[in-house]
């Protein structure tokens, strides 16, 4: 069998998935989600509910912004920025909204 149902328009994409792939919850912390991310080599992960529904999506593409810093015994994770001429952050249209 191809795996292709012609009739509904549908393809068994098992063979192509991972069927248990890492997984989260809603409440975990960015920098958990960070770290994950840096020590498992991930590229997606999955984020669920209480009821283990699926309720997102986190891509390396959206952790690519990000820099883990340490300094002093303390740690965290900063957004990466372009800064003008003046060492001021350059604001994207697309990242704000008017009000």
């Amino acid at each position: 069998s191809s795996g292709i149902n012609a009739e509904y328009g549908e393809m068994d994409l098992r063979p192509y998935i991972n069927l248990s792939p890492y997984t989260c919850g809603e409440s975990v912390s960015f920098a958990r989600v960070f770290n994950l991310f840096r020590s498992m080599g991930l590229r997606h992960l999955v984020v669920v509910n209480e009821n283990n529904k699926i309720v997102g999506i986190v891509t390396r593409k959206d952790l690519a912004k990000f820099r883990k810093w340490r300094k002093q015994g303390t740690s965290g994770v900063q957004q990466l920025g372009f800064m003008d001429k003046d060492g001021l952050p350059v604001i994207d249209e697309h990242d704000c909204c008017n009000t």
